[in-house]
């Protein structure tokens, strides 16, 4: 009988032993996943599920697409959910106050497809939507510290930095068709530029789609070293510091005024509540890895000063500059269009994904800019025309509600370096959302908007304890 009972606890030993390492091997290919997704997130390597022509909308908003991250933000929350189910518990939704808008916009998406002039775009950005949700539910579970998010952020920086730099030096695309680079002349039209002095530049692509995707990009994961960078000692410092500087560089050469200013407006918010809180040791890292990043930048600024000129209205460019004055007419005329579509349909909107469909159709004469149908320059603003005025409302509900709780809550938290760094990622995010689009339409945006809303909600509700460390 002791025989048999000892047989049973080995047998039940091995199949323990068989669950705890498959639990451990898929905790293993989570991390790899959930960092892969993070990496990818600005590349524009895609395959085409489903060509929908509408010509002259831009085959982007039409075509149903699978991005490189799309597949790994799959992989992560497919293996997020045989984790759950490997090794059982409680999966938290984070503070209400964000957590509530968020899925309400998700819910409203949903809802848009029934009145969507465009139902196939319309269903395939409210999964995205529902995965994006997924995506806020993991990190705020399962990611404790951003030190879990530094090197996957600085990998995709030091990528993207690399070919963007020598994008602008050579002045063209520097073959990378595996990669699905864009193929990049200064001279061809369609191809994003700044002008000055009749002379045209080429601005930083990298392996993005767009100069001003790469530089949101770059602004949110250039804050989020210096968050880390502000809160850690470490020999690490060196190496992070150079990629930040790297990283710095190829902003600057994206030429993109929406990413220049996200970034400014993050670190002047987390220098000033560094300075408050009497962050000494935080303000002179972050000062070292100005003056560190200066020395790169000076020579990049010399070089380029007339370019930046006219990008920041230097001898009234933006009227003497056509490409400048074009832009400015351009997002004027874009935004009346949204305004006066929401207001032809204020309850369910047009369909989340299909505002430019609604564009064609409302003004099928779209003036000077007839091949340029497109969202608002103002995500609020698309969101309402999308999913209707109650999907505005949670949406903004989700922008506002992260600055009152940490005014409300300001004696209770601890203002650690990471809840003010990633409040200042989060307040960068949102600036951009007030000149462009893509941290609403497109991938690169709406992984960044969802990845730093899960971020800040962890950290957020970590902050009422200890300093997360």
């Amino acid at each position: 009988m002791a025989q048999v009972d000892g047989t049973v606890s080995t047998d039940a030993a091995r199949v323990e032993s068989f669950w705890q390492n498959l639990a451990a091997r898929v905790q293993t290919l989570l991390r790899l996943a959930f960092a892969a997704t993070i990496i990818l997130i600005p590349f524009r390597m895609r395959l085409t599920l489903l060509a929908r022509p509408q010509l002259p909308i831009y085959c982007d908003y039409t075509d149903l697409l699978l991005f490189a991250s799309d597949i790994f933000l799959v992989a992560t929350l497919a293996l997020w959910l045989a984790s759950l189910a490997l090794e059982p518990r409680r999966v938290k939704t984070g503070p209400s106050f964000l957590s509530i808008p968020i899925a309400g916009v998700t819910v409203l998406a949903l809802v848009s497809v029934v009145s969507s002039v465009d139902p196939v775009i319309s269903i395939d950005n409210a999964i995205r939507l529902v995965l994006l949700g997924g995506l806020y539910l993991f990190v705020l579970n399962e990611i404790t510290s951003i030190n879990y998010l530094i090197l996957p952020v600085a990998i995709q920086i030091a990528i993207q930095s690399v070919v963007g730099i020598a994008q602008v030096l050579q002045q063209h695309s520097i073959g990378l068709p595996l990669l699905q680079e864009l193929n990049l002349d200064p001279a061809w039209s369609g191809v994003s530029i700044v002008s000055a002095e009749g002379v045209r530049s080429l601005r930083a692509y990298g392996l993005s789609d767009h100069p001003n995707i790469l530089g949101g990009c770059l602004a949110f994961g250039l804050l989020m070293i210096a968050t880390w960078y502000a809160g850690t000692e470490t020999r690490w410092h060196a190496v992070m510091a150079g990629v930040f500087a790297l990283g710095a560089v190829a902003l600057l050469l994206t030429f993109s005024r929406a990413a220049w200013l996200a970034f400014a407006g993050g670190a002047v918010f987390c220098a000033f509540v560094f300075w408050r809180t009497r962050q000494r040791a935080a303000i002179v890292r972050w000062f070292n890895l100005a003056g560190a990043s200066a020395l790169l930048l000076l020579p990049f600024v010399w070089h380029n000063a007339p370019y930046l000129g006219a990008r920041l209205d230097a001898g009234n460019a933006f009227s003497q500059v056509a490409i400048e004055t074009r832009s400015l007419v351009e997002r004027d005329r874009l935004a009346q269009a949204a305004f006066q579509i929401f207001g032809e349909h204020p309850l369910l909107g047009i369909g989340v994904g299909a505002l430019p469909q609604a564009e064609q159709i409302r003004y099928p004469d779209f003036g000077a800019f007839n091949a340029y149908y497109q969202p608002a320059h103002f995500v609020l603003l698309d969101v309402a025309a999308k999913t209707g005025v109650i999907g505005a409302l949670f949406y903004f509900a989700a922008m506002l509600a992260p600055w009152l709780a940490l005014w409300l809550n300001r004696r209770r938290l601890i203002f650690s370096p990471a809840l003010i760094g990633i409040s200042g990622v989060l307040l960068a995010v949102t600036l951009v959302g007030f000149f462009d689009y893509y941290t609403w339409l497109l991938a690169p945006g709406r992984l960044w908007q969802w990845l730093v809303w899960g971020v800040w909600a962890m950290i957020y509700s970590r902050s009422f304890g200890e300093p997360d460390a």
